[in-house]
């Protein structure tokens, strides 16, 4: 028995996990996946996104594509009267396209959206980045906040980067590692903002990670964090007072380093930025300015999704299976099996629905499934779901993984609607017409019933050499003299199958 379930538990590839990198509770899950469905809701009819003057703006139309594309969604799927936040940046190139910022945020939502930028409105967006060059300087503009992303546009595209724009920011970086948007090298000139974006346009342009005046900005960001977790834009010398901009970008520069935003060292940064949500789904600027702010939204949810810029498309599900190092230790249980947490209202579930045995350990952070339009989690035998009420309220259920599994095998005879067999030791389900006979439906009543295997899709038959069922979130094996406490019946590992898929 025991060496049975060794053997199944460790057929994930340990071997080949690198080394910890993010820990992770579901705080940050959840405040992701309620943002971007208040963000959908800020659109204007020309596809665009609101800017201070309220009608649609480039720039904040491109913070819109780099966050939609964080959170893993299509932008040309998220439309208003048919258009999308990429037809609308596509009239804009000529007016925002005339500036360095202005062509670079482009160039940067054109790739995050899958668009060539060398092609994009008949523009070489990438030429006109280098065109604006300055050999004196090395600065393609003198506010160190638009040359970062001058860098980080041209560094996306694979385009040259010259060394001398490299030393030419270097150079601009302050006594006490920070950066200003201007440029200035006065004591107390320097920003978070400007040092957590330039932090990622060093590194996107291959500046190394530990590289010391990585290690310079990083020490400077420490300076900025209160006590809550959150930034303040610039430390002070009272009690410091975060805000949701400086604290998304914060913990963006400290992602691009390779370090870790929700770790104790970091004050858990993810979980101080999800307090600054409203029960809206939108964050707020900072606590004593309480509106919905549309531009602190589009800022959070890159980081909340753990994307530092440029962002570029990718699957934020295969970045969730990065390995975790150890989350909160009140909310969290670290497995070190597999390098990974449960944590809040998934811990609760998992403890008290039948843990390793009905779910298995975890294989992947809680992160948000831009399909499921929720926060997921997935386990070796189970997918966790959060699901919202309409009062507020949350529910943990179980994805519907045997369902998934058995797609497009509804006419084959076993998941046909089968007649009620007449015996003691079964039951009958009118609600899929299926019967739950003998060992399974002991197993089923005894160890979680409806809410952790839902309903039986099939009948009893045999699949890859054993005896199994499916049920609507499960599927039963039978392995006859293996665990008869459990009346011989494991569970087949569907979350796993998932996960390794990718």
């Amino acid at each position: 028995m025991l060496r049975y379930l060794m053997a199944l538990f460790l057929t994930v590839s340990l071997a080949l996990l690198p080394a910890p990198r993010a820990s992770a509770n579901l705080a940050p899950a959840v405040a992701l996946a309620d943002a971007v469905d208040w963000l959908r809701g800020q659109q204007r009819p020309d596809g665009g996104f609101a800017g201070f003057s309220g009608e649609s703006d480039p720039s904040t139309t491109a913070d819109a594509v780099y966050a939609l594309v964080a959170a893993g969604i299509p932008v040309e799927s998220v439309t208003a009267e048919g258009q999308s936040p990429l037809d609308f940046l596509l009239t804009q190139v000529e007016s925002y396209g005339s500036t360095v910022g202005g062509v670079a945020k482009l160039a940067l939502a054109a790739m995050a959206a899958g668009a060539d930028p060398r092609q994009f409105g008949g523009v070489d967006l990438i030429a006109r980045v280098e065109s604006a060059y300055d050999e004196q300087t090395g600065l393609y503009d003198p506010q160190l906040f638009v040359n970062a992303y001058a860098l980080m546009a041209l560094a996306a595209a694979g385009a040259e980067v010259p060394p001398a724009a490299i030393e030419a920011v270097l150079s601009r970086q302050t006594p006490d590692g920070s950066w200003a948007w201007d440029g200035s090298t006065a004591p107390g000139a320097g920003d978070s903002n400007t040092t957590a974006i330039i932090i990622q346009a060093l590194i996107a342009a291959g500046l190394p990670r530990d590289h010391q005046a990585i290690a310079a900005g990083l020490d400077y960001l420490r300076s900025t964090q209160a006590v809550d977790g959150s930034f303040a834009y610039q430390p002070g010398n009272g009690p410091l007072v975060g805000d949701a901009n400086s604290t998304a970008l914060a913990v963006q520069a400290i992602l691009a380093a390779g370090d870790d935003p929700n770790s104790s060292s970091w004050r858990y940064a993810l979980d101080a930025l999800a307090r600054f949500q409203n029960p809206s789904g939108a964050l707020r600027w900072r606590d004593d300015a309480p509106d919905d702010n549309l531009l602190a939204t589009l800022q959070a949810i890159p980081a909340l999704a753990w994307r530092p810029l440029p962002v570029l498309p990718g699957d934020p599900a295969g970045l969730a299976e990065t390995p975790e190092s150890p989350g909160r230790p009140d909310q969290c249980a670290y497995e070190p099996i597999t390098l990974h947490n449960t944590c809040d209202a998934f811990r609760s579930f998992w403890e008290t629905q039948g843990g390793l045995a009905n779910f298995g350990y975890p294989l992947t952070r809680p992160y948000y499934d831009p399909a499921l339009g929720l926060a997921v989690q997935y386990f070796e035998r189970a997918r966790f779901e959060l699901h919202r009420g309409a009062d507020g309220s949350t529910l943990v259920l179980l994805g519907r993984l045997g369902v998934e599994r058995a797609a497009g095998r509804e006419a084959e005879p076993p998941f046909r609607q089968a007649d009620p067999i007449e015996r003691t030791d079964c039951r009958y389900f009118s609600e899929t017409g299926h019967n739950l006979c003998a060992g399974f439906r002991a197993h089923w009543e005894t160890f979680g019933g409806l809410p952790v295997f839902g309903y039986p899709i099939s009948e009893e038959f045999t699949e890859d050499g054993m005896v199994v069922q499916y049920f609507e979130r499960a599927r039963f094996e039978w392995h006859p003299g293996v665990w008869p406490e459990r009346y011989d019946v494991l569970l087949s590992r569907l979350g796993a199958e998932v996960v390794e898929a990718r």
